[in-house]
């Protein structure tokens, strides 16, 4: 039970901390803009609490699943209340313009600051100790400063992945010599060789061998009933063609768990753990630690990392469209819904709080999908309206306020239906 109020409390911080950075942004950039603002609230329903300042009246209400801010002439329709030209509708396009995507830039800004925040934490390395660096000495603490010679980097967490990975695929399963720091720091060396793995962790395992592969890691001990050779890990797997695999699901600490014999598997390729995914690689059962980023590398790291965050979410969803294998929206790689992002939230809970992958990082990366949905030209949504003062641009007038209105609704309509469908996918995948 304590365990699932920290995860409800952490699923509420999650929620509640995105959203009211979206609001704000609205809100600062609404009042800046000569806009009244009539009420700014972080949930829907009824009010737990509220208070009235100046001209505003700010509210937490009692279920925290969105926020709005409330604008006077927020639709240009009869009826509103009217703040003559403090009315949304009477601002200028640029200022409106401006007011909308707050929201957006809001999201994305918070989201950068987390990662640059995360990035400056140093993090030190944890192995499991029934995995093959463990078995060999290696403890919470303990630094990999190269294996066969190459030299592993620390200044961030990219490179330290990169280098351990690189040089673990170099191995291709032959014994490795790894150099150490430990956490006395004495420098050691140690040999291990590294276990072939299979990450199982679609969210249909019927999908793979027939439901016969445990989900999870799961180490390989026999290719064809003969021990595992060296290679490259999809080739020894049969390169798409059948072989028989015996091994075992591994537990958090690399020591088996379930075990498995003959199962017939086919199609299985090189890659690392990934959620929605099944890959097999050499693993050693390392959690990559580093020294933390400077500042200035972190903060360029983090504004950086918006780019590329939506242009993997454009080519994602482009994926999902035109390659139908990938499953479609509640496919393997498809939407993440409410249930979804509450199961990932209780994974990020566990991974700590401000260590890579942890609370605060998973905050910062649903923060800059808050502020990616919100792009999108679906009405309703920022983006939408951003579309209506761009038509009105090129029309030199507004759209008609009704048609507007009507329009608005059906995106809404749309929007609920969508999440309704992906949240059924969710809880499919359970």
């Amino acid at each position: 039970m304590t365990q699932f109020l920290i995860y409800a409390g952490a699923f509420i911080l999650v929620l509640v901390s995105v959203i009211t950075v979206h609001e704000f942004g609205h809100f600062a950039v609404g009042k800046l803009s000569g806009i009244k603002v009539e009420e700014f609230s972080i949930g829907f329903g009824p009010k737990l609490y509220s208070r009235t300042v100046g001209e505003t009246l700010y509210a937490i209400r009692a279920i925290p699943a969105g926020g709005f801010v409330r604008m006077a002439g927020m639709l240009g329709l009869t009826g509103e209340s009217d703040a003559g030209d403090r009315n949304f509708y009477r601002a200028s396009r640029p200022r409106r313009f401006a007011t909308v995507s707050a929201g957006i830039i809001s999201n994305f800004i918070f989201g950068a600051l987390i990662f640059a925040i995360v990035g400056m934490q140093p993090t030190p390395y944890n192995y499991a100790s029934k995995a093959a660096a463990g078995l060999a000495g290696l403890t919470t603490g303990d630094t990999i400063v190269s294996i066969n010679g190459s030299t592993i980097r620390q200044d961030t967490l990219t490179e330290v992945t990169t280098d351990l990975h690189n040089a673990t695929t170099a191995s291709q399963g032959r014994p490795m010599t790894v150099v150490y720091r430990a956490s006395d720091g004495s420098e050691r060396t140690t040999t291990f060789t590294p276990t072939l793995t299979i990450s199982n962790i679609l969210a249909n395992p019927a999908n793979v061998a027939g439901g016969k592969l445990p989900v999870g890691g799961l180490a390989v001990t026999s290719i064809d009933g003969s021990p595992v050779g060296t290679g490259d890990p999809a080739t020894l797997l049969g390169s798409g063609s059948t072989v028989k695999i015996s091994g075992y699901l591994e537990n958090a600490n690399g020591s088996p768990s379930r075990y498995f014999t003959n199962v017939a598997v086919s199609g299985i390729t090189d890659g690392y753990p990934a959620n929605n995914a099944i890959h097999t690689a050499w693993i050693m059962g390392v959690v990559p630690g580093y020294n933390g980023e400077s500042p200035p590398a972190a903060f360029v790291d983090g504004f950086r990392a918006i780019p590329g965050f939506v242009w993997a979410e454009v080519t994602g969803i482009y994926g999902l469209i035109v390659h139908p294998p990938q499953g479609g929206i509640n496919g393997p790689q498809g939407f993440t819904g409410p249930v979804g992002i509450a199961q990932e939230t209780a994974t990020a809970t566990n991974n700590g709080f401000l260590g890579p992958n942890g609370l605060v990082w998973w905050i910062g990366f649903i923060s800059l999908n808050l502020g990616f949905v919100n792009m999108l030209p679906i009405p309703f949504l920022d983006g939408g309206k951003l579309l209506f003062i761009a038509i009105e641009s090129v029309r030199r007038r507004r759209l008609n306020p009704k048609v507007e209105a009507a329009i608005t609704a059906v995106g809404l309509a749309v929007i609920v239906v969508f999440a309704v469908y992906v949240t059924i996918g969710d809880v499919s995948r359970l």
